[in-house]
């Protein structure tokens, strides 16, 4: 009888081993799932950035990149460490920083939806402002070298500084009301966001105008026509800025 049920214990681990599925556990799939989420990001993104200013490893084609990092990624993102106010984000939010707003007596987008700037933009800035080293990225113990750098410059293509002054508003929370107020004070007219439907300018989900409205920071394909600017959503100027002004 012993031997029976030893034999039949023995085909019982057997046909289990056989159909239990192959490949990794749920706990295993659940540690790996940001590093496979920030792969096919890296996968996706990496073939449109690759040839853009905001490749800043060894294979960038500009003068401000790292002479060593064979990472393209690494400089915004990270599966692990990542800031928690932002997806997979690899660089600092915490660093005091006082900007200098537009503002204006009829300007009615200046503090509208809370403090400025914030959302994308903040991240956008991040880099931008030239108050924190390219290099420094969450994920490394040490900053990674830049060629040009370490941070942005005035003169220095890119480079915005805290003053943002002489900007377009951004952070700010684009509405209907918004538009009425600003047309009533006779600023540069708006259309009404509702009425709104250009797929490639488009508002954050708490329905802010940011940097990322007008830019987008993986695709660079519309820069070479006529006054075009790097990473714009549209292949003209006017044809971003008249999506939301009147004329």
């Amino acid at each position: 009888m012993s031997l029976t049920r030893a034999t039949r214990a023995s085909r019982c681990s057997s046909t289990c081993a056989r159909s239990r599925p192959k490949g990794p556990r749920p706990r295993e799939l659940a540690r790996l799932a940001p590093a496979l989420l920030l792969g096919l990001v890296s996968t996706a993104l990496a073939g449109s950035i690759v040839n853009t200013p905001h490749n800043l490893s060894v294979t960038g084609p500009g003068p401000i990149k790292s002479p060593t990092e064979k990472q393209i990624c690494i400089f915004c993102h990270t599966p692990h460490n990542a800031d928690p106010r932002a997806p997979l984000w690899n660089r600092d939010l915490d660093a005091v920083r006082n900007y200098v707003m537009p503002t204006s007596p009829t300007l009615q987008a200046y503090g509208a939806g809370g403090p400025q700037p914030d959302g994308s933009s903040k991240l956008c800035l991040s880099c931008h402002d030239g108050t924190i080293a390219l290099g420094a990225v969450r994920s490394r113990a040490t900053e990674i070298p830049v060629s040009g750098g370490p941070m942005l410059q005035p003169g220095q293509k890119g480079y915005l500084g805290t003053d943002l002054s002489g900007t377009h508003p951004i952070s700010f929370v684009y509405d209907d009301g918004l538009a009425s107020r600003n047309n009533a004070a006779g600023d540069m007219p708006l259309r009404f966001p509702s009425t709104l439907t250009d797929p490639d300018v488009k508002l954050d989900k708490q329905g802010k105008m940011q940097c990322t409205t007008c830019h987008d920071p993986h695709d660079d394909s519309n820069f070479g026509a006529p006054g075009v600017p790097h990473f714009y959503v549209k292949p003209s100027w006017s044809g971003t800025c008249l999506t939301c002004h009147d004329h």
